[in-house]
């Protein structure tokens, strides 16, 4: 199998990254709430991904150290960003 033309550095950071989301995700998915949690968890899979794509083509080779940390770790923040913002777009649309 032919590897992507990336550091190994971003290797484990990315394991985890799609380790824990699996976790959230499932974990989201049993929350009896009509799919809201599942569904804010899904905006900021998809927001997380998008950015760390972001910073993995800026910088293939040469990872900083931030780089590493934001992909490991970088889910947290977006899924609390997420959270307000899905809340805030479901009040304007007055679903909440």
């Amino acid at each position: 199998m032919k590897r992507l033309p990336i550091s190994p550095k971003y290797d484990s950071p990315i394991f985890e990254a799609v380790a824990f989301q699996i976790v959230l995700g499932v974990l989201a998915s049993l929350i009896l709430d009509g799919g809201g949690i599942a569904q804010i968890c899904g905006v900021a899979l998809v927001a997380f991904w998008g950015g760390a794509v972001v910073l993995i083509w800026r910088h293939p080779q040469s990872p900083s150290r931030l780089d590493i940390e934001l992909i490991r770790f970088g889910y947290f923040p977006v899924i609390f960003i997420s959270f307000f913002l899905s809340c805030w777009i479901w009040h304007l649309r007055g679903i909440l």
